[in-house]
């Protein structure tokens, strides 16, 4: 026999499961664009993501610390007022592109994300609105690396 706190406990759990918006999902780019993570050069990745590195300067903003004490954990913030796509770049470990994220209609980009950086490089965040890219970049020297040095 169940008990009633037992029973509404469940209760209560179906329901949250059941008004989960089930058109949610996201691109694994990893998988769709594998070539963008392979690449080794910041425009290489820009155009594989985008189909073109065409940039403009202007309409992003990019905050990340001038130094960098420890490059395992650098906090880096892109925010733009519009947008349909963001990437974030860097131009100094193996693996350039950083992370890709697909904006809803009507999102808000204001993202924070730490990235690691193995000395001191350029971070780079692409943001496409409307069909063009605006690119914003900042130099973070590194004083201790963050992939194993």
């Amino acid at each position: 026999m169940m008990k009633r706190r037992n029973f509404l406990g469940l209760g209560l759990g179906v329901l949250a499961a059941s008004v989960v918006p089930s058109t949610l999902s996201a691109v694994n780019y990893r998988t769709e664009k594998p070539k963008a993570w392979e690449a080794d050069k910041v425009d290489t990745a820009i155009n594989e993501i985008f189909g073109t590195n065409a940039t403009s300067e202007g309409k992003v903003k990019l905050k990340a610390p001038d130094i960098a004490e420890n490059g395992a954990v650098i906090p880096v913030t892109v925010s733009a007022k519009a947008g349909s796509r963001v990437a974030i770049l860097q131009d100094v470990n193996p693996e350039t592109l950083v992370a890709v994220f697909d904006v809803p209609k009507g999102g808000i980009i204001d993202y924070s994300i730490r990235i690691k950086l193995q000395k001191t490089g350029n971070v780079i965040a692409i943001v496409e609105d409307a069909g063009k890219l605006y690119k914003a970049s900042k130099q973070v020297k590194v004083t201790i690396g963050g992939c194993g040095g």
